[in-house]
């Protein structure tokens, strides 16, 4: 099991991993959630969704990787106040650009449509380039709301290097409180002729659908 001491914090005010991991044992134990890919354990999750950018460009551009609801750029820069440049999409993100793939069987398109409705824990990203430089460049939690800004949560995954990390150009970062859904925006710069892949290990998912029939065998 992963040393939770390493894990990076501060992604949602006062919680703490023994409140966060309790509630997590309630919330299961009432059939509310599930591991995203089955498995007895967040730590031990083997579900991973693998996001891979290229920039062709000779200039950065920043690129939502997730946008929540929010439907363009402009829309994100009114009510996440980010200013990004494109949406990340399957195929051409910016013509002649920028371009992302998955190395799933599910498109990056449906992952988006699908944390929009079912709540995804996200407790570990691997994240690697073609050049070192690309993971001094943060990736962003941003947390939207209809009456206020609730504030930007920045992973640097250069700053999350181990002393014996051998390998300068990927990075494994074990996370607490990072959440995808419906009210946040994931989003990040990438440096011109680079190629950023990451990883998303899955943890637990809010997801109704998969759960209303035990509930129902409860109730």
């Amino acid at each position: 099991m992963s040393n939770l001491s390493n894990r990076a914090t501060g992604m949602l005010p006062q919680r703490d991993l023994r409140t966060e991991m309790s509630n997590r044992r309630n919330l299961r134990g009432s059939g509310l959630l599930k591991l995203t890919g089955g498995g007895a354990s967040e730590q031990n999750t083997q579900a991973v969704m693998q996001v891979i950018l290229t920039n062709l460009d000779t200039e950065d551009h920043v690129i939502a990787i997730h946008p929540g609801l929010l439907s363009s750029v402009t829309e994100i820069q009114a009510i996440a106040g980010v200013s990004v440049d494109a949406i990340a999409k399957d195929g051409a993100v910016i013509a002649s650009k920028v371009n992302c793939k998955t190395k799933n069987t599910t498109s990056l398109e449906f992952f988006q449509k699908f944390v929009n409705n079912n709540p995804q824990r996200i407790v570990r990203m691997q994240v690697s380039a073609n050049e070192a430089d690309q993971l001094d460049e943060p990736i962003v939690l941003a947390k939207i709301s209809p009456t206020t800004k609730l504030g930007d949560f920045p992973v640097t995954p250069s700053h999350n290097k181990k002393a014996t990390d051998t390998n300068v150009k990927l990075v494994i970062v074990d996370l607490a409180n990072f959440q995808l859904d419906d009210q946040s925006v994931l989003y990040t710069n990438l440096l011109a002729g680079r190629t950023l892949t990451i990883n998303f290990y899955l943890g637990a998912c809010r997801n109704d659908a998969a759960t209303l029939e035990e509930l129902a065998s409860i109730n």
